[in-house]
């Protein structure tokens, strides 16, 4: 099963990106992310064993119950690859925020061995994907374009565990976790 543990916005952080980004959707060669599917991605699994699912968000849960809520926005922009030859444009996780997330990523992704998977060990960087391309292109005058967001601040209050349905291109949230 492909998945992945991750941050949901609020509906109205996901409402305000969504107007912000709408107006860069012409921009040839991008494909942009659907609203209902922004997440920030804190550990991801290709191939995670679908039988052991339960398991994982039991885990979960009591990872979460020695969480407390945080305070976070997105704020600013950027992208994967060099701005002239990128896959992947994003808008960021500043402050504290990022340092919290990256914190729940680490212990997330320990978690998630310890029950089976194997979460991608690739570096992290808080965001929340805005649009892909399968080839790289030139991404620098939209990230400018998209540097001057900053969301209003939100309350991080879950972690949910995340079927990724590739070949529809949709997410089923399969578990949600409450901090305390």
């Amino acid at each position: 099963m492909r998945c992945f543990l991750a941050v949901l916005p609020p509906r109205e952080i996901i409402d305000d990106v969504a107007a912000f980004v709408a107006p860069r959707h012409g921009v040839e060669g991008w494909r942009w992310a659907r609203p209902e599917n922004y997440h920030l991605t804190l550990a991801f699994m290709d191939d995670y064993p679908e039988g052991r699912a339960e398991e994982l968000a039991e885990a979960i849960d009591d990872w979460a119950r020695r969480r407390a809520p945080f305070e976070a926005r997105l704020a600013g922009a950027g992208c994967f690859g060099s701005p002239e030859r990128s896959k992947l444009i994003y808008l960021a996780v500043p402050g504290q925020a990022a340092r919290r997330l990256t914190e729940w990523s680490e212990q997330l992704r320990a978690l998630a061995a310890r029950h089976g998977g194997r979460p991608d060990g690739a570096g992290f960087t808080p965001h929340l994907t805005v649009a892909r391309t399968n080839r790289g292109r030139p991404a620098g005058r939209l990230v400018q374009a998209l540097d001057t967001y900053e969301s209003p601040p939100f309350s991080v209050e879950q972690v949910a565990l995340v079927r990724s349905r590739l070949a529809e291109r949709r997410y089923e949230v399969l578990h949600r976790a409450s901090v305390f």
